[in-house]
């Protein structure tokens, strides 16, 4: 199944198209939001790249009380080009079908590469 066009995002990279999209979850009892992050061949074709382990939060949730930027990741262009990359380091293959392709990030692999 494709990823929708309208709720997704293209991105290209190497010359090759990819679609993505960024949801939360629903909060925890701390008020942190899990990110999913979805990702495809543009294709619609191939198999899904799932990013799991990734945690925001609301920034007014805090505000005026605290302003460190690693409690509020926002993902770029630039940072899913990185996670793609990655993820086919690992393993994904785009262009193949089966079952999504999982991989386990935490916020301080993502900060390591940017995401503020």
């Amino acid at each position: 199944m494709a990823l929708p066009k309208k709720k997704s995002r293209l991105i290209t990279l190497n010359n090759k198209s990819f679609r993505y999209i960024i949801s939360t979850g629903k909060p925890d009892e701390d008020w942190n939001f899990n990110l999913n992050l979805t990702i495809q061949d543009s294709s619609g074709e191939g198999n899904l790249l799932k990013v799991e382990g990734l945690v925001t939060r609301d920034f007014w949730l805090d505000f005026p009380n605290s302003t460190k930027k690693e409690d509020y990741s926002v993902l770029t262009p630039k940072d899913i080009s990185k996670i793609i990359t990655n993820g086919i380091k690992l393993g994904w293959n785009p262009e193949q079908k089966g079952k999504p392709y999982i991989i386990k990030l935490d916020n301080s692999f993502v900060n390591k590469y940017g995401i503020k």
